[in-house]
């Protein structure tokens, strides 16, 4: 499996309880609990996959402006919102991580981590 450079800083696990659909805020701060401004990235790709490597195809893919939305005061906040396409197979697991582009030449995979989805057996 090919390594992302420099390594990812952050994991974060997302669970899910019988495929609801729910939004996700994600806030960025720096080493100083300062708030780094989202709009200084040409772009922001979080890419959903069933198995964690670069080689792998995403399953689903999200842009600013097509699934991830920049909010917050000083732009430090990243949404998005998991629904029906997402949840439509149930019972899964997939991987993801969220990549930072500043130029063409030069991209950071900051965050990555788990999304599963999981059910629970109806109470009699």
């Amino acid at each position: 499996m090919a390594e992302f450079t420099p390594p990812i800083q952050g994991e974060l696990n997302i669970s899910n309880v019988q495929g609801n659909y729910f939004p996700v805020t994600l806030e960025f701060k720096d080493g100083d609990t300062n708030p780094i401004d989202l709009t200084q990235y040409t772009d922001i790709i979080m890419e959903i996959k069933k198995v964690y490597s670069v080689n792998f195809p995403a399953f689903i893919t999200f842009t600013v402006g097509a699934g991830l939305t920049i909010l917050g005061v000083n732009n430090e906040r990243l949404a998005f919102t998991l629904d029906a396409k997402f949840w439509e197979n149930q019972n899964k697991h997939w991987v993801y991580d969220i990549t930072f582009v500043k130029s063409p030449t030069e991209s950071y995979t900051y965050l990555k981590g788990n999304i599963t989805n999981v059910l629970t057996a109806s109470k009699s």
